[in-house]
């Protein structure tokens, strides 16, 4: 999250352009946009699921267990979240302490514990999901299918090259 709310001014940038020619000014205030914007988004999510008592890193494995009836082992888990397993088996932990999943041997391999969501957890999701929706469609109503699609685009873009 961006912890800066003094944006410099075209005064400040240009000043600082003199003296670095490598900024570009017009990349670097997109930049910073986006950092305000995507830092302001993960805090509205994470205000929203606090009021039921999850984290963001909870909700998304919660949501990939609901995808996946099956189960998912710890490995599967920290990938599809890129995070390590030893974190994921934490967050594991506690949700299970709080009867959100289910922690059972894989039949196939006893080593392996395969998660599964906990019908608490399945409860959980039908309470939260419908107003998330609700608040992502609103967050995005200013926006037409048109410019929902350029910006993912471009968003894609940039992910790109951060590769």
């Amino acid at each position: 999250m961006l912890d800066l709310e003094d944006f410099p001014n075209s005064e400040t940038l240009k000043v600082f352009a003199a003296r670095f020619p490598e900024l570009d000014i017009s990349a670097l205030q997109t930049w910073l946009t986006l950092m305000r914007v995507s830092g302001e988004v993960v805090s509205y999510l994470e205000d929203y699921l606090s009021d039921y008592g999850l984290s963001q890193r909870k909700f998304f494995i919660l949501i990939l267990l609901a995808r996946n009836p099956n189960g998912l082992n710890i490995s599967q888990l920290a990938e599809k979240t890129g995070v390590s397993c030893a974190s994921i088996t934490g967050v594991v932990d506690r949700m299970k302490k709080a009867n959100l999943v289910t922690r059972e041997e894989d039949s196939r391999d006893r080593r392996v514990m395969v998660v599964r969501l906990a019908q608490a957890g399945e409860t959980l999701l039908e309470k939260v999901l419908p107003d998330h929706y609700r608040r992502v469609a609103e967050l995005m109503s200013s926006l037409n299918q048109q410019d929902r699609h350029s910006l993912q685009t471009l968003l894609e873009r940039i992910r790109l090259n951060l590769r």
